[in-house]
């Protein structure tokens, strides 16, 4: 019987970011994670802004998810000896008179000042009659890289079982736990939209929300800046490489690319962009949502040392850390 503390379920952006915390407080940990490549936390474009949603609005707890996010992320470079955060605003494209009327009148109020940038300067070759404006303190993760070297890591440390979980075997006495030959005293479920077959967390309302990526090749911009216009984004790659997204398909778990989603971007992408483009690549994942974007970072009401950090949904890079420093929290109290 091999024994550990802790058993992570889940090695997208929260059970990563779990595992890291854990490894930082020195607490023995085992990640259970089927290794599917078509997960929302590989194939996101890790993007955050403090300003977000159609209502242009900032979480109150923006001003300490920013700074503690950057800081986790720096420490998580340190460890697997890659680049993943890159700081770089957004180039916000104008895509009707109402939006820029609404930028421009955020842009004057206090809290909205500090991230607005009225009169940036005119990045190349995009479709921008109405202008654009610029927020600051923005970026984004590399997030198939963050997954991809944190899960060899992870196995570098004997710390990484690639199979699917079997909630049914799962055994739970007193305050030891056992699975598959592992005896522990502590699970932490960050399984994404999969929560809702979770029978221990079953009253979560979890919302599955199928989004579309697009990887295209455009030559026309050479830009560090990430660029936003009615609601679509693309990040830059390097290399005239960018990633674009995102479709928004709610109650959808079906993780296949889907034409509909694909020509849906292209046109959003078509109104974007001066030149052509190419679509070199198509992926699809499954977002974890809740119905009022709350984050799940819970403990079991019977079992002490089961938890859930879940719900990160489409803002899961920015709010992912202080949420997961929320739960370390809970879990040592």
């Amino acid at each position: 019987m091999k024994k550990t503390d802790t058993v992570i379920i889940g090695q997208g952006i929260a059970g990563s970011l779990m595992a890291f915390l854990l490894h930082l407080h020195q607490i023995p940990f085992t990640v259970i994670d089927p290794a599917c490549t078509n997960t929302s936390s590989r194939i996101a474009a890790g993007m955050f802004t403090p300003i977000s949603g159609k209502r242009k609005t900032i979480h109150p707890k923006v001003p300490q998810q920013i700074p503690y996010a950057i800081e986790i992320y720096r420490e998580i470079e340190k460890l697997l000896g890659s680049p993943l955060l890159h700081l770089n605003n957004i180039y916000q494209v104008y895509g009707s008179v109402t939006e820029k009327i609404d930028w421009t009148a955020k842009s004057v109020k206090a809290d909205f000042a500090k991230y607005i940038l009225t009169n940036p300067q005119v990045l190349p070759n995009l479709k921008q009659e109405l202008g654009a404006c610029e927020i600051t303190c923005s970026g984004w993760v590399d997030c198939e890289l963050l997954i991809a070297g944190f899960a060899r890591w992870l196995k570098q440390n004997d710390a990484l079982i690639e199979e699917k979980f079997l909630y049914e075997d799962l055994r739970i006495a007193n305050a030891v736990m056992e699975y598959h030959g592992m005896e522990f005293n502590n699970i932490i479920f960050c399984e994404g939209y999969h929560a809702i077959h979770n029978p221990f967390f079953g009253n979560e309302n979890i919302i599955p929300c199928k989004g579309n990526v697009l990887t295209i090749e455009y030559d026309g911009c050479t830009t560090d800046h990430i660029i936003k216009k009615s609601g679509i984004y693309i990040v830059p790659k390097g290399d005239n490489i960018f990633k674009a997204g995102s479709t928004y398909q709610w109650n959808n778990s079906n993780k296949e690319p889907d034409e509909a989603g694909k020509k849906l971007l292209e046109n959003r992408l078509n109104e974007m962009l001066e030149n052509k483009f190419t679509a070199i690549d198509h992926k699809a994942g499954i977002r974890p949502t809740t119905q009022n974007r709350e984050v799940i970072a819970r403990q079991h009401p019977r079992h002490a040392g089961m938890f859930m950090l879940n719900g990160l949904g489409a803002r899961g890079v920015l709010q992912g850390p202080w949420w997961a420093r929320q739960l370390m929290e809970l879990y040592l109290g």
